[in-house]
């Protein structure tokens, strides 16, 4: 009998998924621990391995579509095995929860009639139903002819239909008014989000609203710790290692947090979790979103491992082959956009941890020294912390502490 494959949870807050590409296709032959797809989730993709031996028989979730944690997405069988002709249920399909007598649960009614979508006659993908629905396109006329498994109709066979019909895209996702004019203008183009935007959005929303912020700045002399860089890249060259001032900063922010616990804390209702490693989080900039990467116990790495480690993590992110583990279970976290010539900036806290680090650019300008004026490399930096957590002192000890540490960059390589 043919086993269900369920769009499978990949992150502690995803709610839904989106197949990316399929690495098997209907008539492979699967082994256990086999990848078979890619998923976009809300905060990466990821891989699906198959967890049973036996053969690709049937897909149901094309690529670029989207499903509700356990639809099932894709059927593994024996070979030569009959598949049923009909799809799951479409309640199923679409993720709804069933009631205890097994019906699904009548949706409320809308404010404007939509003409209603066949569900027998016509095979077609959740998100094509919705689209169609949204648009008033009747599937019917797009029966048998979709560009999905069994002539099933998919997004791209929607938006083909609107298109020739002379009605736009855009408009099938639910546009929002302007504040001036209540309209969307007819030159704007709406897009939906990806899940990972949506997240994000989520997620920094829900930490503005619920954590008190407060953000400590300081400037930092850098010079020396540019001249050391340099000196270790000349050193590694022929070994072909190079190391970032980002990997100096993220040494010194791990030592500073092991030495300052009272800061190396989160805000648990009610409770407070001590950290005893500092798990340190490199926001890592993506096409369309953003994603933070975890380096584990990077007080007991060396400034060369933190540089292969963190090279290592942005291009897999950046690729989409981060596993999930590796963007999960950050105590801190370092935001340096220094590299895009932004002098200072102030960061949004990723909860639980209780602070990050906002990283500008190392600015030349003239400095005070004694009696002498002389040209030095500023860097300046915002702490923003969850005031729950700890406190403005502790805030400001850490961020000595690491302001030490990159004044004598020689501190970083004990």
């Amino acid at each position: 009998m043919a086993v269900e494959i369920p769009m499978p949870r990949l992150s502690d807050t995803m709610e839904q998924g989106t197949v990316a590409r399929w690495l098997k296709h209907e008539g492979d032959r699967v082994a256990e621990g086999d990848v078979i797809a890619e998923i976009d989730t809300d905060k990466a993709t990821m891989e699906l391995t198959a967890f049973e031996d036996g053969v690709l028989l049937k897909i149901l979730v094309g690529e670029g579509e989207s499903a509700d944690l356990g639809t099932t997405i894709a059927l593994i069988g024996s070979e030569g095995e009959e598949v049923p002709e009909a799809a799951p249920p479409l309640e199923q399909r679409e993720g709804a929860a069933p009631s205890d007598t097994g019906q699904r649960e009548p949706e409320p009614a809308e404010p404007v009639a939509r003409p209603s979508q066949p569900t027998e006659e016509v095979k077609a993908s959740p998100i094509a139903r919705r689209m169609a629905t949204d648009a008033g396109l009747d599937l019917r006329g797009l029966a048998g002819r979709g560009s999905g498994p069994d002539g099933r109709i998919v997004k791209v066979d929607v938006e083909r239909a609107l298109g020739a019909e002379g009605v736009p895209v855009a408009q099938t996702a639910a546009p929002g008014p302007t504040p001036a004019t209540g309209q969307t203008p007819a030159s704007d183009e709406v897009i939906e989000a990806t899940p990972m935007l949506r997240a994000v959005a989520q997620r920094m929303s829900e930490s503005k609203a619920t954590v008190p912020h407060f953000y400590l700045d300081a400037e930092i002399d850098v010079s020396r710790t540019l001249e050391v860089r340099e000196e270790l890249n000349q050193a590694l060259a022929d070994e072909g290692e190079k190391v970032s001032v980002n990997d100096l900063v993220v040494r010194a922010v791990a030592l500073a947090l092991i030495e300052h616990p009272k800061f190396h804390r989160s805000w648990d209702d009610g409770k407070l979790v001590l950290h005893k490693s500092a798990h340190v989080g490199i926001a890592v900039a993506l096409d369309d979103g953003l994603i933070v990467p975890v380096l584990r116990s990077v007080e007991q790495k060396s400034v060369r491992e933190i540089a292969r480690e963190s090279r290592d993590l942005a291009e897999r992110a950046r690729a989409g082959k981060l596993r999930q583990s590796e963007i999960e279970g950050g105590t801190f976290t370092v935001s340096n956009l220094g590299m895009f010539g932004i002098p200072s900036f102030s960061a949004v806290v990723n909860p639980p941890e209780p602070g990050i680090l906002a990283v500008g650019a190392a600015v030349r300008r003239a400095v005070v020294e004694g009696d002498t004026v002389e040209i030095r490399s500023i860097m300046a930096v915002t702490l923003s912390v969850d005031h729950r957590a700890t406190s403005g002192a502790e805030g400001a000890r850490l961020l000595a502490s690491i302001k030490r540490r990159l004044e004598q960059p020689l501190l970083l390589l004990a």
